[in-house]
């Protein structure tokens, strides 16, 4: 006797590209960016204490200034982190490439050129539905998943595995 898949087991195929407007879906929805001031806090305390030292302290004016440098580029970080994020994906070897996308009982299977990754359902921790897609969270790793990739028996999978996780 050999075994065989039943019917009621979900097996979703499909393959999508590793392009700008991917990567830039991803960044949105995915990353934690804080607003307004608070994002800003670390580079205004480094600007603030390179003026310190360099004001009130006998220290060398270069350590003052590189504090108030760092403080620079970390305001720069801030408000241009999209922008670099993407443009080192558009420069990595990922780019470009077509990503074979498995949704199946076991988890989520991603395969390309360069990645071969497997996550199962059991290690993810929490799915988190977002405006476009979904956050699967693996500990602190999280992966995005695209509504836009994704057929519609496919994101009732992922909600039903949503509602599982959150039970």
């Amino acid at each position: 006797m050999h075994s065989h898949k039943m019917n009621s087991d979900f097996h979703y195929t499909t393959t999508y590209l590793l392009d700008k407007s991917h990567f830039s879906e991803t960044f949105d929805e995915s990353a934690r960016l804080e607003s307004g001031i608070k994002a800003y806090g670390k580079a205004l305390s480094l600007a603030i204490a390179g003026l310190v030292v360099l004001l009130f302290t006998p220290f060398t004016a270069y350590l003052a200034w590189f504090l108030v440098g760092l403080g620079v580029v970390e305001g720069l970080n801030v408000r241009f982190k999209k922008s670099w994020w993407l443009a080192r994906q558009m420069l990595s070897r990922a780019a470009g490439n077509k990503v074979d996308l498995t949704i199946d009982e076991q988890g989520v299977h991603t395969q390309s050129a360069y990645v071969d990754s497997m996550l199962n359902w059991e290690n993810v921790t929490r799915i988190e539905s977002t405006e476009r897609g979904w956050l699967l969270y693996q500990g602190q790793a999280r992966f995005y998943l695209s509504n836009r990739c994704l057929s519609d028996e496919a994101v009732a999978f992922i909600r039903s595995k949503s509602a599982m996780k959150s039970a």
